[in-house]
């Protein structure tokens, strides 16, 4: 019989954070020379002055060394998926520069930055309910529109709206609506925001943070489509 060994997050905190600043690793990047990863700033910023790896001391391109540099995305998704509030807490901080950002550049487009403020005064919480609406996308559509399963075609093409938690994930988002949209079990149902799918780890409250949805942002996630694979 196998067993479960629990492996405490101390153990594993040397394996997700950069050595450069001491946190975890945001945009993960990694030397293709030794493997060793950083915070993709920490390291192109201590590449600025050093030609080796800050860990091993192994060489780096010596005429150009961002070409030893690869972004991680693997191991990104991994700190995200071990460190909770790391991901809301960043694109929270995100979205706070960039407001700030775009104030300084242009202090006439005062109708924006109102829009991303009133955002940042109260941002969502986990036990919220947001609301947001969902329609099949036109390729699922398409996809159904057969003799056998267009009979509730017309039902099924409505906009439908939807009060669902924050912390609701992607997956139990889309198995919810597999059920409630009559959608066939050869399909796998992806939800999609304009025609990029989302993650199914992320919450309604990541896509909140994520994406520019306007005024009501944290209350209100917008549209959202279904894709079929």
């Amino acid at each position: 019989m196998h067993r479960t060994t629990r492996i405490k997050m101390t153990e594993l905190n040397p394996h997700l954070m950069c050595a450069l600043c001491g946190g975890y690793f945001i945009d993960a990047a990694t030397i293709v020379e030794c493997l060793h990863s950083f915070c993709k700033t920490c390291i192109l910023r201590y590449l600025e002055a050093h030609k080796f790896c800050p860990m091993c001391d192994s060489q780096v391109h010596k005429g150009r060394p961002l070409l030893s540099i690869r972004s991680d995305k693997t191991l990104q998704d991994i700190v995200y998926k071990l460190v909770p509030g790391l991901f809301r807490d960043e694109m929270k901080r995100r979205r706070d520069f960039y407001a700030s950002y775009s104030r300084s550049k242009d202090n006439s487009s005062s109708e924006q930055g109102q829009k991303v403020s009133e955002s940042g005064e109260a941002p969502v919480q986990q036990e919220e309910n947001i609301s947001l609406s969902i329609q099949f996308s036109e390729d699922a559509r398409d996809e159904l529109q057969d003799p056998v399963e267009s009979e509730d075609l017309e039902k099924r093409n409505s906009l439908r709206f939807l009060r669902c938690p924050a912390a609701m994930t992607v997956t139990h988002l889309a198995k919810f609506l597999q059920n409630k949209m009559d959608v066939p079990s050869k399909y796998k149902v992806e939800i999609l925001y304009e025609e990029e799918p989302l993650k199914d780890y992320y919450t309604l409250m990541d896509i909140a943070y994520i994406y520019p949805w306007g005024r009501g942002l944290y209350r209100n996630v917008g549209k959202l489509y279904l894709g079929l694979v």
